[in-house]
């Protein structure tokens, strides 16, 4: 949780939010006021294969194990998935996901950490194909668009990968720091 605050102070004085003091962040009064003072991290690997916070119980709204049927599935693969990768289980994760989308096939969630996957494992043409479709099926989310300028930009297609880079900006101000 330590990580995930500095990244969001991070993001707060990059964006000029907040007073800062000496150093000091003033404290909003109550939680309800934190949330909503709380400026939108720029997502681009929290409950992904690359988030460093690794924590399953964070990411409860993204995999939430008490769906029943075929979205329980797709929850329960794509939480084995994350796991299997933070593990350094690259091939195993990628097997998990491929059952996420097996059961859920509209799940954009599935196809962008296979997308990951697959980049880490240095398959960038599938890996740019999953990241397609993690497009396709989410096009206002913008940690799709960042993912996706990275294999771009590795496969050296360095005009697309800005869009994709300006677009994720576009959905979300907070990746401006990001972007090259």
């Amino acid at each position: 949780m330590a990580s995930n605050d500095a990244a969001r102070a991070g993001v707060a004085a990059e964006a000029g939010q907040g007073i800062v003091a000496t150093g000091t962040r003033a404290a909003p009064a109550n939680r309800a006021q934190a949330r909503e003072q709380a400026p939108r991290r720029g997502d681009w690997n929290a409950c992904t294969v690359d988030d460093p916070d690794r924590n399953l119980a964070a990411c409860r709204k993204i995999v939430r194990r008490a769906l029943k049927g075929a979205p329980a599935q797709a929850q329960s693969d794509l939480a084995d998935g994350l796991n299997l990768a933070w593990q350094g289980e690259t091939g195993e994760a990628i097997a998990a996901f491929d059952r996420a989308i097996a059961a859920a096939p509209g799940s954009a969630f599935a196809y962008l950490n296979r997308g990951m996957a697959y980049r880490h494992r240095g398959d960038l043409e599938r890996a740019l194909a999953d990241l397609d479709r993690a497009v396709d099926h989410a096009p206002a989310e913008a940690r799709v668009y960042y993912n996706r300028s990275l294999v771009l930009r590795a496969s050296g297609a360095v005009a697309r990968a800005r869009r994709d880079e300006q677009r994720a900006v576009e959905l979300d101000p907070a990746y401006a720091g990001l972007v090259r």
